[in-house]
C-alpha cells in the first residue's frame, strides 16, 4: 500500500540523528544512516509514510560523494580515506578555536618549507630532521616532537599537504 509521504522536518532530523551518532562513532547508527539513505533514494514505505530524499539528503550524499571522489593513493591510505568518508568517522584532529589552528599550520608549513629545502639541496625529504631544524629556531617555543606531532595531524587533515613538499 503507497502512503503519503513523510513529513520533510521528520525525514531531515532521521537522516541528522544518524549522521551524529555515526559521527560519535556509534556503528549501529552508521549502519542505520546507510539504511536510511537506501530508503529515502528507492522512496521506501514506513508506517511512518514513505521516505523521500529530500534537498538535505541530497547535499549529504553530494558531500559524500565529493570526498569519496577526491580518494588518492592505494592501499591504505585509499581504505582510510574511503573507510572515513562511508563510516564518517571523526577526523583525527581536532582544533579548539581558529587560533591554535593557525599556530599549528604555520608551525606544519614551516617543517613543509624545511622539507623543500632538504628536497632542493638534493636530498630525501625527512620530517624528523625538518621538525629538530624548526625547533632549533626557535620561533614556535616546541620540542621537535611536538612539531612532528603537529605537521603529521596537519597533513593528515588538510588535503594535499603532503604534497607541498615535492616543491
Amino acid at each position: 500500500m503507497i502512503q503519503n509521504r513523510m513529513n520533510e522536518a521528520a525525514v531531515d532530523a532521521r537522516l541528522d540523528e544518524c549522521i551524529r551518532g555515526a559521527q560519535g562513532g556509534d556503528d549501529r547508527q552508521a549502519r542505520e544512516l546507510h539504511d536510511v539513505l537506501d530508503a529515502m533514494l528507492t522512496e521506501r514505505d514506513t508506517p511512518e509514510g514513505r521516505v523521500w530524499l529530500t534537498d538535505h539528503g541530497r547535499q549529504f550524499l553530494a558531500r559524500m560523494h565529493r570526498d569519496l571522489s577526491h580518494c588518492q593513493g592505494a592501499g591504505t591510505p585509499l581504505s582510510d580515506a574511503v573507510l572515513a568518508a562511508v563510516r564518517l568517522n571523526p577526523h583525527p584532529a581536532h582544533w579548539d578555536d581558529t587560533c591554535s589552528f593557525i599556530r599549528d599550520l604555520r608551525l606544519a608549513i614551516a617543517v613543509a618549507n624545511e622539507m623543500c629545502e632538504q628536497r632542493q639541496a638534493g636530498g630525501k625529504p625527512d620530517v624528523v630532521s625538518a621538525a629538530e631544524t624548526v625547533a632549533k629556531g626557535g620561533e614556535f617555543g616546541a620540542n621537535p616532537e611536538h612539531i612532528r606531532h603537529v605537521y603529521e595531524e596537519i597533513a593528515a587533515s588538510v588535503a594535499g599537504f603532503r604534497d607541498i613538499v615535492h616543491c
